[in-house]
């Protein structure tokens, strides 16, 4: 006969408080699946748990890891590499599996998946481009009828021109991805109106560009739920396109606390790794009363935050999140990063396998302070033939 197991009868508020102390949900499995007693007192604790964090994917060369914060950084399982170019909550993924087409939308946890279109229309003529999705999110679950897509997506007008980026629209199913505003693909966007990063806010995708304006896109649907038009403000900020004493390396939206944030990443110089961040709340200015709105539309300004205020921000094109740190027993407030300095690089995806380096060393989390730093997680990880890092969205 078994020796008793004295652990098994813990009384149900120390394995509470144990359970507040191991906030990863694999490892919460593991401790659940001791013994009867403890999955009964878990299964009812798990219903009142925080929402669980993002895990990161770290690709070594040809396979890709499962890395969780709540653990210490622990590697859970591993999976085979096509390229990732964002995720969605529920366990979703975005991938290329032949790095420039094979667009695939893939939940990691059922199997479940979906086709992405591999060519653009300009959904205003009959003319159709081969395009490389390089950032795209949902605007709701993949299950709802009226779930639309935007990304970022590059693509050729024609053999002797340059690589474009644009924003794009598209519904799951679809075989093509279409551009339904101006300007439309055969027309480059204007100086400062690049894409840089993408978030389904209140509505609409909110497309941050490169200049720190935003384009609001709402996707209007008929009874079917098939998309009719988007309609499109572009909203011009008075301090956007700001001069910084460092080089920026990436600039983020991330909704939180029902407003946006705009997280800018800094480096010493390009070839650098990050050093820094700062963040800032989009703000609308006040308005003079002159009975009009001023003739240049500029009503809306960032202003930096002065502290986090008790958040945690995972950064990443597409998909960046923000949690409550007083949710989190012994977190502190911080910006999570990737290493996603591919993201500008367009000739990448193209390379031979042989050639393509997917750099995945610059990743951490930037707390700050007093003094503000950055905690560095893999800096020896070496470069991925296969996919940049990604978050794994629970």
């Amino acid at each position: 006969m078994a020796a008793p197991r004295p652990w098994a009868n813990l009384h149900a508020d120390m394995l509470r408080e144990i359970f507040l102390r191991v906030p990863c949900a694999i490892d919460r499995v593991h401790m659940a699946a001791a013994c009867n007693s403890w999955l009964a007192v878990l299964a009812a604790e798990a219903m009142e748990a925080p929402p669980r964090i993002p895990s990161l994917f770290l690709p070594p060369a040809d396979v890709t890891g499962v890395y969780c914060y709540l653990s210490g950084c622990r590697d859970h399982r591993k999976f085979p590499g096509p390229r990732h170019f964002g995720s969605y909550d529920g366990a979703w993924f975005f991938l290329a599996y032949g790095q420039t087409r094979g667009h695939r939308l893939l939940n990691i946890r059922t199997g479940e998946s979906h086709a992405v279109p591999n060519v653009l229309g300009d959904g205003f003529a009959d003319q159709f481009h081969n395009m490389v999705i390089l950032a795209a999110t949902l605007s709701l679950p993949p299950d709802d009828l009226e779930c639309v897509a935007a990304g970022i997506v590059a693509y050729q007008p024609n053999t002797d021109a340059l690589r474009r980026r644009h924003f794009a629209f598209w519904q799951l199913g679809n075989e093509a991805a279409l551009c339904y505003v101006e300007p439309h693909p055969n027309a480059p966007i204007g100086p400062g109106l690049e894409p840089e990063d993408v978030v389904y806010h209140r509505g609409s995708f909110h497309f941050l560009t490169q200049g720190e304006h935003i384009l609001e896109c709402a996707p209007v649907l008929d009874d079917d739920g098939t998309i009719l038009e988007v309609v499109v403000e572009a909203i011009r900020f008075q301090n956007g396109g700001r001069c910084y004493a460092e080089f920026v390396r990436a600039r983020y939206l991330v909704a939180s606390r029902e407003e946006l944030l705009m997280v800018v990443r800094f480096a010493p110089n390009p070839h650098a790794p990050t050093s820094s961040f700062k963040v800032f709340r989009m703000l609308q200015q006040p308005m003079p009363d002159h009975g009009m709105e001023e003739a240049d539309g500029h009503h809306w300004y960032w202003s930096e935050l002065d502290t986090l205020g008790g958040r945690m921000l995972f950064v990443g094109r597409g998909c960046s999140r923000s949690y409550e740190v007083g949710q989190y027993l012994g977190f502190k407030d911080g910006v999570y990063f990737l290493d996603d300095g591919c993201f500008y690089d367009d000739e990448m995806m193209f390379r031979g396998v042989n050639e393509r380096r997917y750099p995945c060393s610059d990743i951490g989390k930037w707390s700050e302070g007093p003094p503000p730093h950055v905690d560095r997680f893999f800096p020896e990880q070496g470069p991925s033939c296969n996919t940049p890092p990604a978050w794994l969205l629970p």
